[in-house]
């Protein structure tokens, strides 16, 4: 490994979280509740899962993979850079997964069962088993704790450590000049 830059593969997977995570973000932003029909939401999941899956992917390769050292900063700096790190891979957890246990214990008042998850209509998904066996009132009272998690205080939360974690990477690059960007980008 390179004492410079990151991996081919942690490049591409960080990206592919980072555009997923900006995606479901911008888009629950933008696109106003009367407009969200099971298509948009449908396709919110699918990213969901998939960002879940890919830093799960992340966090296995990290743990075989040093990255590169760290760039000279004062000590606050390395101390805040690695606070927002540790919260970001935190938050890439609990953000999708608070919602794919809201959609868990979801009813579908057609059926009677937790709204499924197609990927990308593609790949039929599995819900988590721990709501099966609770009556509608219990299921409910779930999906609406998961929901304020999801919808609200993780997502507040991914919003600021988002923010703190591209302006630092652009203090770096633009004030610091030393070239962070690059260090995280395709190529040589």
């Amino acid at each position: 490994m390179n004492n410079k830059r990151y991996s081919g593969v942690a490049v591409v997977l960080h990206w592919l979280v980072a555009l997923g995570i900006l995606y479901n973000l911008i888009a629950m932003l933008v696109v106003d509740d009367d407009a969200r029909g099971r298509p948009f939401i449908e396709l919110h999941k699918s990213i969901g899962i998939s960002v879940l899956g890919l830093v799960l992917l992340r966090i296995l390769w990290r743990a075989g993979h040093k990255p590169p050292v760290l760039l000279p900063s004062a000590p606050w700096e390395r101390v805040l850079a690695t606070g927002v790190h540790h919260l970001l891979y935190l938050l890439m957890v609990l953000v999708p997964l608070s919602g794919w246990l809201m959609n868990s214990a979801s009813l579908n008042k057609a059926t009677g069962l937790p709204y499924g998850i197609d990927l990308f209509h593609v790949v039929p998904w599995f819900n988590l088993p721990f709501f099966g066996a609770m009556d509608a009132a219990g299921k409910a009272h779930w999906h609406h704790i998961f929901g304020i998690m999801h919808g609200g205080i993780l997502k507040l939360a991914l919003w600021v450590a988002l923010a703190l974690h591209i302006a630092g990477a652009l203090k770096h690059q633009f004030m610091d000049r030393q070239k962070l960007l690059q260090r995280m980008w395709f190529g040589r």
